[in-house]
């Protein structure tokens, strides 16, 4: 009998043990989703006002720089969790297409000192055209980054079995 409410006892363990560990990757996937979230949402809401009122380019500049700050922030979150069960792969995926997302959010913002040019110089529109090429990069960069990050992420739940949405 003792034997028995051992191994009964030892099972609860196990699978409780089991539970935390399946929530704790739940948490810890959700944390990152939030995290990049937070930096994609800032970004699109700019981008729609970008988009819809193009006479806003004075706030569409200053929300710019609040969006790279929103975005550096979320990187900096996202370097500082741990690695889950040493599987750093999920983390650094993150990382990366958060710092891609600041770089092109710095290319965009570099782009508005072209705006408002009136008589703008053979140099300078080089120079603008010159962004605006390295921007397109830096935007299919971005979109593979979010594909690659998708990837990874299935690849992380597969793994540690968790069951993405």
């Amino acid at each position: 009998m003792k034997k028995g409410l051992w191994l009964i006892s030892l099972l609860w363990v196990l699978i409780l043990s089991w539970c935390w560990s399946s929530g704790n990757v739940v948490e810890y996937n959700d944390n990152f989703v939030a995290i990049v979230k937070e930096c994609t949402d800032a970004n699109q809401a700019l981008f729609q006002t970008f988009n819809a009122d193009w006479s806003a380019i004075d706030s569409i500049t200053n929300s710019l720089q609040e969006n790279i700050s929103i975005c550096q922030n979320s990187q900096k979150k996202a370097s500082n969790i741990w690695d889950y069960d040493k599987d750093s792969s999920l983390k650094d995926a993150v990382v990366d297409l958060l710092s891609s997302e600041v770089e092109y959010l710095q290319k965009f913002w570099s782009t508005s000192q072209y705006r408002n040019i009136d008589n703008i110089t053979a140099e300078d529109e080089t120079a603008y055209e010159e962004i605006v090429r390295d921007l397109y990069k830096s935007e299919t960069e971005l979109n593979n980054k979010f594909v690659s990050l998708q990837e990874v992420q299935e690849a992380f739940a597969a793994k540690h079995g968790l069951k993405l949405e």
